[in-house]
């Protein structure tokens, strides 16, 4: 049922560029995960979880991996185990992308897939290899996730608080784009009490609301509010699928050293 997989699109907000504040920090974050339904009947009536973020910063660009490991609890009294891993690499000037995911669950067939995009201005040209190598193309203005999250949070230190793009993510193979609607609230002190020098004391709620490219519904596919500092670090995160929520929330952080060059 892969019914995560939109998870992975959280953690491409958490990318930071080099033309960011010089505070922002290579690191390893951990989140404790609980699911929870929100009408009835609903597939998932619940579930935990846990889950980790690397983000590294290499000679060329960024690093990212993203694992996943939870246990849903299904409306037929069955449990399915899940297992994720997404990972990706952007250069620092926004015109190459990576990525890999892999999938495992006890409902259906692993799945694993990797691919490329580079862009040259507006155009995008790349490939996707699954069980038979794909091509693709887009021609249209669209982000790379640390363009994207450059955007924002220099729109939040600028107390701007709406803002729309196209963004290329990778972590769902059928739907590469998404169109992404955010909003950003005024800083407010964390709840997190984690007592490490890599956290601020103050994080932004970016309420972000995902949409297919070319969708025709109104209603966004899934609808997130991260809670993020000036580090790029997310302190804790709910994602709302409709009919249940998934809740993260950071339980330790550590200092990921800079790559030797």
């Amino acid at each position: 049922l892969y019914l995560y997989r939109s998870i992975l699109i959280i953690i491409s907000f958490l990318y930071v560029n080099t033309s960011l504040s010089s505070t922002i920090v290579s690191h390893k974050a951990y989140y404790d995960l609980e699911f929870l339904t929100n009408e009835t009947p609903s597939v998932v009536e619940g579930g935990s979880g846990k889950s980790s973020f690397l983000l590294e910063k290499q000679c060329k660009g960024w690093s990212l991996k993203e694992t996943f490991a939870i246990t849903f609890n299904l409306n037929n009294k069955d449990n399915s185990k899940n297992f994720s891993i997404f990972s990706s690499f952007e250069d620092f000037t926004a015109k190459n992308f990576s990525f890999e995911h892999l999938d495992k669950n006890d409902l259906e067939k692993e799945m694993f897939y990797s691919g490329y995009v580079k862009k040259n201005k507006n155009i995008l040209n790349g490939q996707i290899f699954d069980k038979k190598s794909e091509k693709f193309s887009f021609d249209d203005d669209i982000l790379f996730p640390t363009e994207h999250l450059e955007i924002l949070l220099e729109n939040a230190k600028k107390n701007i608080n709406f803002h729309t793009s196209k963004v290329f993510f990778g972590s769902d193979k059928d739907n590469l784009v998404k169109v992404v609607s955010a909003f950003i609230g005024k800083k407010i002190d964390t709840d997190i009490s984690i007592n490490n020098k890599l956290l601020k004391k103050q994080v932004w709620p970016i309420q972000l609301s995902f949409y297919n490219l070319n969708q025709k519904n109104p209603n966004p596919k899934t609808k997130v509010i991260a809670y993020v500092d000036d580090r790029g670090i997310a302190h804790s995160y709910t994602v709302d699928y409709g009919s249940y929520k998934m809740k993260g929330k950071l339980i330790s952080i550590e200092k990921v050293s800079k790559s030797k060059c």
